[in-house]
């Protein structure tokens, strides 16, 4: 085993294997270290929604986007977390992945990746352009098949505990028991740190701080740690949204019903909506209603679900074994499934638009619940980095040899409420960072100018700088 490379990437999820790949197709040897079994990270086990602009897809709608109108769509989401978290938005990162976004969907189409279909997220993106991957697993196999065609040593099970320094600069990283050394740059790409509540105290009241989460049990901050011990910068650490703990994939597929047996609002809406939806029910008690079918379709999903589900062969049976009316669950649910065959696109009750994919409705038994739990979504914490994704310390200067994407970045986390706003920049900014390992090129450099475009009447969260 090499215990030396180029570029040492210490996470495999979606940023870490962008940039391994890139760094590796230009010219660098890559080592990448994953604590999971396999690589592809939260992405392989996620519902699989990327958002991208001026791409295929959208032009064979017709669809009219623009960086100008995606950076537009996620100020104005940036305006609406403002009221409840201080923020530090990059707005030059914005632009720079928006930018650069169709390129990565142009790129995964040629790994190999496939995509169903849009998912209209109208309060948050104001044109369609999150889309779902055919098959998550694709993050997985997809990409072990590239980065081993490209020549990257993958190492699993193997837990990265330490950066290591000569003069100042980021020279390897230290495991359990292996030292591994970097001739160009360390890139962190660890996830969140959702799974580490001792992390998460010191940013959320102690009542939220061991609640669910998403993600792997492996999202325990390392990289937030160690980049941390020589002087990276921590920014929107203590945004760490509340959300409903639900597959999003499930949730199309189900309503959501009160103590009451009744719908009560878009159960596809926006994440923090959600959530204030069911502090509004009686005992804040609501379930999502599914049939067998999701049930055995969707079995991943639930199987991550806090709770077992409840089932019966009935929706009369499922109503008793919840205590709610059913009578009127029996009603919501017809309700449902007569919206649902039909080819109207928008539910009139709540203005719901994501429907179950084929239009199949709550209709084969044993039906099941699942009780809607508040957790946490992502959090937004991470570095401060460059347009090049180098960390930067608390004077802004970037810290040599050391670099971050995806969630170990702070920058774009908070627009993580839209909806696709996760994996894809981190499969964009990875690639970015990997080349730039790779080739020392500043990517600024050979972007089209630099400068901020948005509009002089367009609202700013600028960029804080503590030092003054």
């Amino acid at each position: 085993m090499n215990n030396e490379a180029d570029v040492i990437v210490v996470g495999g999820g979606p940023g870490g294997m962008a940039a391994a790949l890139e760094a590796a197709n230009n010219g660098s040897s890559v080592i990448l270290i994953e604590a999971d079994t396999q690589i592809g990270g939260n992405a392989a086990r996620s519902t699989g929604y990327l958002a991208f602009q001026n791409f295929d897809m959208q032009a064979k709608e017709g669809i009219d986007d623009s960086a100008d109108i995606f950076v537009q769509d996620m100020v104005a989401e940036i305006s609406r977390q403002s009221e409840k978290y201080g923020i530090t938005f990059d707005e030059e990162l914005a632009w720079l992945f928006s930018e650069e976004s169709s390129t990565t969907y142009s790129w995964l189409c040629d790994l190999g990746f496939e995509f169903n279909r849009f998912l209209p997220r109208p309060k948050q993106h104001s044109v369609n352009r999150m889309v779902d991957v055919k098959d998550t697993t694709m993050f997985t196999y997809l990409f072990e098949e590239a980065l081993s065609a490209a020549g990257v040593e993958v190492i699993t099970e193997t837990r990265v505990r330490r950066l290591l320094t000569v003069n100042n600069s980021v020279a390897g990283v230290e495991t359990e028991t292996e030292t591994y050394m970097a001739n160009r740059g360390v890139l962190l790409a660890t996830g969140g740190y959702q799974a580490n509540p001792q992390i998460r105290i010191k940013y959320q009241p102690e009542v939220m701080a061991s609640t669910p989460y998403l993600g792997t049990e492996h999202d325990v901050g390392d990289g937030h740690i160690m980049g941390l011990s020589v002087g990276g910068d921590l920014i929107n650490m203590t945004m760490i949204p509340p959300l409903i703990m639900v597959g999003s994939a499930l949730v199309e597929e189900s309503v959501a019903v009160n103590l009451e047996g009744e719908r009560f609002h878009d159960e596809a809406g926006p994440y923090d909506y959600r959530v204030d939806q069911l502090a509004r029910q009686t005992d804040r008690l609501a379930w999502y209603i599914f049939d067998d079918r999701a049930f055995r379709t969707k079995k991943q999903l639930i199987d991550e679900m806090p709770e077992e589900p409840i089932s019966d062969l009935t929706l009369q049976g499922l109503a008793d074994k919840l205590g709610c009316n059913g009578e009127i669950l029996n009603h919501c649910v017809g309700e449902w499934n007569s919206l649902v065959a039909s080819a109207e696109p928008k539910d009139p009750k709540f203005g719901r638009v994501i429907f179950p994919d084929p239009r199949i409705g709550i209709v084969e038994p044993p039906f099941h619940a699942s009780r809607m739990i508040v957790g946490i979504n992502f959090p937004a914490g991470g570095f401060r980095v460059s347009s090049d994704m180098q960390v930067l310390n608390v004077y802004g200067e970037p810290i040599p040899n050391l670099f971050a994407v995806g969630d170990c970045t702070g920058g774009l986390g908070p627009v993580i409420g839209m909806g696709g706003m996760r994996i894809t920049p981190a499969l964009t900014l990875g690639r970015i960072a990997g080349r730039k390992i790779a080739t020392g090129t500043n990517f600024k450099e050979v972007r089209k100018g630099g400068q901020s475009r948005l509009p002089e009447n367009q609202m700013r969260i600028p960029v804080v700088d503590e030092t003054n």
